[in-house]
């Protein structure tokens, strides 16, 4: 006669830690910038592409992943901006310290450590002189 079968379960395998780490964020494969900006409103697609063509001609050889749902630029590893789309504006991030983000005419918000925001709400928000100098001060800093 055979043995009956009993419904005891196995004990779970311990948890490696390859298994507890986070996922790496997407590297870029060719216009990840392209498809966030495609799915945002007109509106808002419009100045996130003008942000974007003024951080490829500053950082041409610029990573770009997709963090926390939105493009990152990266030189060397280190985080240099981002970019992203919000309910009443579009923002361009820069991760340096804010000393070495001069800004006289106080456009860039945050109270971080780490980095600073420029909000824009219409083309006339966008100051190239003043990206492009924030944007070398990130990647001096990185």
């Amino acid at each position: 006669m055979a043995a009956p079968k009993t419904d005891a379960k196995k004990p779970a395998a311990k948890r490696t830690a390859a298994v507890a780490k986070k996922p790496a964020a997407k590297k870029a494969s060719g216009g990840v910038d392209d498809r966030y900006i495609a799915e945002q409103p007109a509106d808002k697609a419009a100045l996130l592409a003008k942000l974007r063509a003024i951080v490829k001609k500053e950082l041409p050889d610029a990573d770009v992943t997709i963090k926390w749902g939105v493009p990152f630029y990266q030189s060397n590893g280190k985080n240099v901006c981002s970019l992203a789309a919000f309910k009443d504006f579009v923002g361009i991030n820069f991760f340096a310290s804010p000393s070495v983000l001069i800004d006289p005419s106080k456009k860039l918000e945050g109270g971080g450590k780490t980095m600073r925001m420029l909000k824009v709400r219409t083309a006339s928000d966008i100051d190239n002189a003043s990206i492009v100098r924030w944007l070398k001060a990130a990647v001096a800093a990185a």
